[in-house]
C-alpha cells in the first residue's frame, strides 16, 4: 500500500481495513472487524497522536475516501468497506 499518512500505527490500520475489504470480495462479513479497528484509530487519534484530533479525524477520514474513489468498479465490495470505515469517522461510537 502506498503511504497516504505519515504515521505507522494509521498506516498499518489501513492495512487492516485493506486487508477487511479483501475478505469481502469473499463473501465475509467484515463489518465487525472494521468497526474495531476505526474504534482502535479513533482512540489513537483522541488519546496518543498530536494535534487536534477532529483535524486528525477528518484527514485518517479523507485518505479511506480517497482509497475508495480509487478503487476498480469491477470491485464494489471491497470499495463498499472503506467507504464504511470512512463513514465510521464520522458517527459516535460509543464506549
Amino acid at each position: 500500500m502506498e503511504t497516504l499518512i505519515n504515521d505507522t500505527y494509521l498506516n498499518k490500520s489501513i492495512d487492516k481495513i485493506l486487508g477487511c475489504a479483501t475478505l469481502a470480495l469473499y463473501g465475509e462479513d467484515i463489518r465487525f472487524s472494521v468497526l474495531l479497528t476505526i474504534r482502535d484509530v479513533r482512540d489513537y487519534l483522541a488519546n496518543v497522536k498530536a494535534g487536534d484530533p477532529a483535524f486528525n479525524q477528518r484527514v485518517f477520514m479523507n485518505s479511506l475516501m480517497a482509497l475508495a474513489n480509487s478503487t476498480h468498479p469491477s470491485m464494489p465490495d471491497y470499495k463498499k468497506t472503506i467507504e464504511y470505515a470512512a463513514t465510521l469517522m464520522t458517527v459516535e461510537l460509543g464506549d
